[in-house]
């Protein structure tokens, strides 16, 4: 039971109390959802990083394999370019001037010229070949005519 009086108090014991309730209140962030903000941007940052990374090895993926598409074709075009000197030298060595002669006597029998049998004949300088055209030309010889020429000046 509470006792009911009517005396005089001393308040001073309660002059902490009010100095205390006079001091600034401190105001606390709200740590969960500054959390989760930084949980967001943590994340977006993660992935954007993983993307990246993963660009990087797709293309350094794609530079390995035109770098080996490149070498095949470079050990094709050695072995193109070695069969190519292999056939000129085989090719010259068909066409030589004494596989020309062997071939020349033994398969059609044919025999060096010596310089006895060679004959010389001296040809006038002023005989030039003079092609006469004929003036009475019919309509059809002449529609031929302008026809071949105009072809031979389309290049046909």
């Amino acid at each position: 039971m509470a006792k009911i009086h009517n005396l005089a108090y001393d308040y001073n014991s309660f002059e902490d109390e009010v100095s205390v309730v006079d001091r600034e209140i401190e105001h606390k962030k709200n740590t969960a959802a500054e959390k989760k903000f930084f949980s967001i941007r943590f994340v977006i940052l993660c992935t954007i990083v993983c993307t990246l990374l993963c660009v990087m090895i797709y293309e350094k993926v794609q530079i390995s394999g035109l770098c080996a598409e490149q070498t095949q074709l470079q050990n094709q075009l050695n072995e193109l370019q070695d069969g190519n000197t292999s056939l000129e030298s085989e090719l010259a060595q068909k066409t030589s001037m004494t596989k020309v002669e062997e071939y020349a006597r033994n398969e059609l029998g044919l025999i060096k010229l010596e310089k006895s049998q060679i004959e010389y004949v001296e040809v006038d300088n002023e005989a030039v070949a003079n092609v006469i055209e004929q003036k009475d030309q019919s309509v059809f010889v002449r529609i031929k005519n302008w026809f071949v020429s105009v072809l031979e000046y389309i290049g046909l």
